[in-house]
């Protein structure tokens, strides 16, 4: 059990509840999650898919290749790798098929990664996991028309936070990251409930929070959105990142979608019109058709 005597940055575990149990705060994300999985349905049955290729032994370490429906005149498509969340104890690759439709459509290929879950594997394996799903499409990608020199890194919730870790690693090759609603400050999660799957510990969490691993040397631009009607704290969490990653001199944006939450966030990625469609573009050297914005 996690202990409630555990505090962070003065709020007690109950505070933590109501700041960072985000199925609590929005109800609907039951209707939001079996959307994902009905349009995923769909976009996984789509001639030229190719699904679980596997990346190392565990069974979830697989990964889904959408390949671009609009071939680059010298063979070579950007690549968007995406994350999906879940607490690193939840949900799977095959809920967010759907995010490939609309790049594949705009002559970028997506790549989705799977991985162990916590308590099964330790939050360390599950990064590792993680890493060599990355590490596969860097090394095999081009095999599969994908420019090397465009592979751009996002995540949502907890791919949020597995994205921005990858992205301060040194030498990780990435044109850019897009982290949306990451968590970047693991303390946070000390104190919470979902801790008892997590396992972490106090050197654990900062050893592996994005906020005390900023690099000092080169590192990708990053974008970091979340749901305007977000918690107060998921706003100071991604505050405070970017302003640890612009202190180093590394470029940054962050954005607030208006009238999304913590879960519809996400269908802004998806969306041509959005702003944070037209981020992920820029992020992966595609410009937008006059008719997105």
């Amino acid at each position: 059990m996690v202990s409630d005597t555990l505090s962070y940055r003065g709020m007690d575990a109950a505070e933590i509840e109501r700041q960072y149990n985000f199925r609590a705060m929005v109800p609907e994300h039951v209707g939001v999650i079996e959307r994902w999985r009905t349009d995923s349905d769909r976009t996984r049955r789509r001639p030229g898919a190719l699904l679980d290729i596997p990346t190392g032994p565990h069974p979830r370490q697989r990964i889904d290749l959408f390949p671009t429906e609009r071939g680059a005149a010298d063979g070579k498509a950007p690549l968007l790798v995406f994350i999906h969340g879940g607490y690193w104890r939840g949900l799977s690759k095959e809920v967010f098929s759907f995010l490939a439709d609309p790049f594949t459509a705009r002559g970028a290929s997506v790549a989705l990664v799977g991985y162990g879950l916590c308590p099964e594997v330790s939050f360390d394996t599950l990064i590792d996991h993680v890493r060599g799903g990355v590490a596969w499409l860097a090394a095999n990608g081009a095999a599969h028309g994908v420019d090397l020199g465009r592979i751009v890194l996002s995540g949502h919730s907890a791919g949020g936070h597995l994205t921005a870790l990858l992205a301060s690693e040194p030498d990780n090759g990435l044109a850019g990251g897009l982290c949306l609603s990451g968590i970047y400050d693991l303390e946070a999660m000390l104190p919470f409930s979902v801790n008892e799957a997590l396992k972490l510990d106090r050197d654990q969490a900062r050893r592996l929070s994005p906020l005390n691993r900023v690099p000092n040397g080169a590192a990708p631009p990053l974008t970091l959105a979340l749901g305007g009607d977000e918690s107060p704290d998921m706003h100071r969490q991604q505050a405070d990142y970017a302003a640890a990653w612009a202190k180093r001199g590394h470029a940054v944006r962050a954005l607030a979608e208006a009238g999304t939450n913590h879960f519809t966030v996400v269908d802004r990625l998806a969306d041509p019109s959005s702003a944070l469609f037209a981020e992920a573009l820029a992020l992966l050297g595609l410009a937008p058709h006059n008719s997105d914005n």
